[in-house]
């Protein structure tokens, strides 16, 4: 009799078990994985910025550098509109020190329009390094990320470029 009491609790202990299990599964195959090799995601200090799946962009891994003394990791992407390098660093100190700073950087790179995002703060330019080259400037979750294409965009293929960019660590 005693046995036949204990048997219920056990399967209602396995089943829940197994049901644990599935959803942790579910969860890690979920989770964004970082594209980077693992040996360069373990130097980073700051949250990785890059294309989501949805836009078609693809990171050129041949392409993937980390500086480890200005702490900076860039790589190229190939997508329908071309090229695009993103360069990446975590935000400086004197962007949270000095709230105006990020605006002064983006009119030294001689930005004519920003908006915010989801990603975070972003400014369009047309840096002097650049020899007036289109480029982007974003600001958010802890990444200074600057995006160059190889021709113009549009500012709504910002936008969307934008709207689609995922975080890792």
């Amino acid at each position: 009799m005693r046995q036949r009491l204990n048997q219920p609790i056990w399967w209602t202990i396995g089943g829940a078990a197994a049901v644990g299990l599935v959803l942790a599964s579910i969860l890690v195959l979920l989770r964004p994985r970082s594209p980077l090799p693992a040996h360069v995601r373990q130097q980073l200090n700051f949250a990785l910025v890059y294309p989501a799946p949805a836009t078609q962009y693809a990171i050129d891994q041949q392409t993937i550098t980390y500086n480890s003394q200005a702490k900076a990791l860039t790589f190229t992407t190939a997508g329908p509109s071309g090229t695009l390098v993103f360069s990446e660093q975590a935000t400086p100190d004197a962007f949270t020190d000095a709230p105006d700073y990020f605006q002064k950087l983006t009119e030294k790179l001689h930005d004519y329009e920003d908006f915010d995002s989801a990603m975070g703060h972003v400014a369009l330019t047309r840096p002097d390094e650049l020899n007036g080259a289109q480029s982007a400037v974003v600001n958010g979750n802890g990444t200074l990320l600057f995006i160059h294409p190889s021709h113009d965009l549009s500012t709504d293929d910002w936008r969307k470029l934008i709207s689609n960019l995922q975080v890792a660590k």
